[in-house]
């Protein structure tokens, strides 16, 4: 699964990493990649390129209830492809029954790292998520993470 505009104010990064996980939650894909960091859109476009190269890729797009044709998906940049992902009824329909728990926050200046515990389908796993502070934001750097 996954993880990843004004989110993520400078006060507390664990609370960008709560407020990103309750956009996921809602299926508000734009809200979600609003938490996500500049790093992390770039990773991803990365990743956007290679589906592209893919031949299988619309099909394993469709599974997730994403249709769109190999134009569509030229056209479309990470940050809307992101929200395309987030709001695909496999990725919303999963993260609506997450249940989410932040734990400890470490700061180091403009980075940080924050324990996220998560629990999806009766499976509890803790991963440690980092953040960093982007024009005065505490935004997500990786998108992926599994639940």
């Amino acid at each position: 699964m996954l993880l990843v505009a004004c989110g993520g104010g400078a006060g507390d990064p664990g609370d960008a990493v709560l407020d990103m996980f309750a956009a996921l939650q809602a299926g508000d894909g734009e809200k979600a990649v609003s938490y996500m960091s500049s790093s992390a859109l770039e990773e991803m476009e990365a990743t956007l390129d290679e589906i592209r190269a893919e031949p299988e890729a619309a099909a394993y797009l469709s599974m997730m209830g994403i249709d769109l044709d190999t134009s569509e998906l030229d056209d479309l940049d990470a940050r809307g492809f992101m929200v395309l992902l987030i709001e695909s009824p496999m990725i919303s329909g999963t993260m609506a029954s997450v249940e989410v728990e932040i734990g400890e926050v470490s700061i180091d200046g403009e980075t940080a790292m924050v324990e996220v515990t998560t629990t999806a389908m009766g499976e509890t796993e803790t991963n440690t998520i980092p953040v960093v502070l982007e024009n005065g934001h505490w935004k997500v750097t990786e998108f992926g993470m599994n639940l």
